[in-house]
């Protein structure tokens, strides 16, 4: 059974991402799931103080310290390339998330599926910063990126599949703010989409169209090459701090093929991954996961009631991100 087999049964049973020091360091959620590491408390709402202590900065990888494993990333380093001759500018691939909110993609199965796709690079997210030679504005490009021979990688640009915007997997650019090593970006108001790929790298499982997309936080190490770092077979995701929605509307045109699930993304992260019809065939009110958001225009708000006039999930977590080179 294919790994991500198992991210569409922990979908079926209950959205994404973390918060800085989010880690609830509790329990692990079944016996199938993978523990975190907690380094520290921070303040996880937006703009909090993100943690960033000696220890961390000690376990970093030297410069030029080669990976044992580049295919996996799994090496005592967390970066592929390090940031260190190249601070004011540099470039991560996110390497570890954790998925808060909603609870369809927060369960123990669905972390450890998300993980593996990452490792396997079948799930790149990327991140590119610019100006960042002083505390200040600095210039942020994200969004899904190809691995290139040489492992190295590429930001996507009007590669996305039909059916669909072949540009809707093409980078986003933000104006955030750097102050030491932290950096925090507004939300934007632009609909950008991160896929998740099958095993053969090319078949789509399922793609995640993401609004309103905010940084609430990333805290660099030192040299700039990681955010968080890995111990062990795990990430720690409470130095990144993310928070974005997905519309019913987006999710009504996005699908999760993986036999034997075969539904719309809107009865996946709804809880109703069982039934035939579409989402919108069940009152809303009655959905086991109803949306708690409300966006027009590109712009996101918390004010709405669930049962009506609702029309998104917010998406939060906590993510980890190492260095890598960006060719484009």
């Amino acid at each position: 059974m294919k790994r991500l087999h198992w991210l569409v049964v922990g979908m079926a049973l209950a959205g994404l991402v973390v918060g800085c020091g989010d880690d609830d360091g509790g329990p692990a959620d079944s016996a199938t799931d993978t523990p975190m590491v907690d380094t520290g408390t921070v303040d996880s709402g937006p703009g909090g103080m993100c943690d960033n202590t000696p220890a961390m900065n000690a376990a970093m990888c030297p410069s030029g310290m080669a990976i044992p494993d580049p295919g996996g990333l799994m090496g005592v380093c967390c970066a592929r390339m390090s940031n260190e001759g190249r601070t004011d500018a540099p470039e991560f691939r996110v390497s570890g998330l954790r998925i808060l909110e909603p609870t369809t993609l927060s369960a123990g199965l669905v972390r450890s599926a998300l993980q593996d796709a990452l490792d396997e690079e079948r799930f790149n997210w990327l991140i590119r910063i610019s100006g960042a030679d002083a505390d200040g504005d600095v210039t942020i490009e994200t969004g899904f990126g190809s691995r290139n021979a040489g492992a190295t990688y590429s930001f996507a640009s009007g590669s996305a599949p039909a059916p669909g915007d072949p540009n809707r997997w093409d980078p986003q650019t933000i104006t955030g703010t750097l102050t030491g090593e932290e950096i925090i970006a507004p939300a934007i108001t632009n609909t950008f989409t991160v896929p998740i790929l099958e095993d053969d790298g090319v078949a789509v499982v399922l793609e995640l169209p993401l609004q309103a997309f905010e940084l609430n936080c990333a805290a660099m190490t030192e040299n700039r090459t990681c955010i968080g770092q890995r111990n062990g077979t795990v990430y720690q995701t409470e130095h990144g701090s993310l928070q974005t929605y997905i519309t019913v509307a987006d999710a009504m045109m996005g699908m999760v093929e993986l036999p034997p699930i075969n539904t719309s993304l809107c009865n996946f992260i709804a809880g109703m991954a069982s039934e035939m019809g579409p989402c919108t065939d069940i009152a809303q009110g009655e959905w086991p996961v109803p949306p708690n958001a409300l966006c027009t225009g590109g712009t996101c708000s918390d004010t709405c009631d669930p049962a009506s006039d609702c029309n998104a999930w917010r998406v939060s977590g906590g993510f980890s991100a190492h260095g890598v080179e960006i060719t484009d």
